[in-house]
């Protein structure tokens, strides 16, 4: 089911990332640095272009405390300029990729508008 969103607020979209070990094969969280240059996007599609310049290759952070599990930060300019003019209950898509060069997750959103009554 998809989450929806805000438009009117920050947002912090995040994702939990996991990387087969080397020995076995298994899937676990990766060692704390060893994904690097992780970005998200808002698109229309989960496999499109950014929606706009401004809300594409955010960069991702991993805190200290929580390997494998990465942020992305967007403010509610960005929200209200980029995504909440799709339509309120329109479904979007935050995309994590690596380097902007492979896709490695999408999630699926819905737009709100925190000044609606729903």
């Amino acid at each position: 089911m998809a989450k929806r969103i805000n438009c009117r607020a920050d947002y912090v979209f995040q994702v939990d990332l996991e990387v087969p070990a080397l020995a076995t094969g298994d899937l676990g969280a990766p060692a704390l640095g060893a994904v690097t240059d992780l970005k998200f996007r808002l698109s229309a599609t989960g496999t499109g272009a950014a929606l706009h310049a401004g809300v594409d290759a955010i960069a991702a952070s991993e805190r200290s405390s929580d390997p494998g599990r990465f942020y992305a930060a967007v403010d509610a300019t960005l929200l209200t300029s980029h995504v909440l003019t799709l339509g309120a209950g329109v479904s979007f898509y935050g995309i994590w990729s690596k380097a902007g060069d492979f896709d490695l997750e999408a999630v699926r959103f819905l737009v709100g508008d925190g000044a609606a009554v729903t």
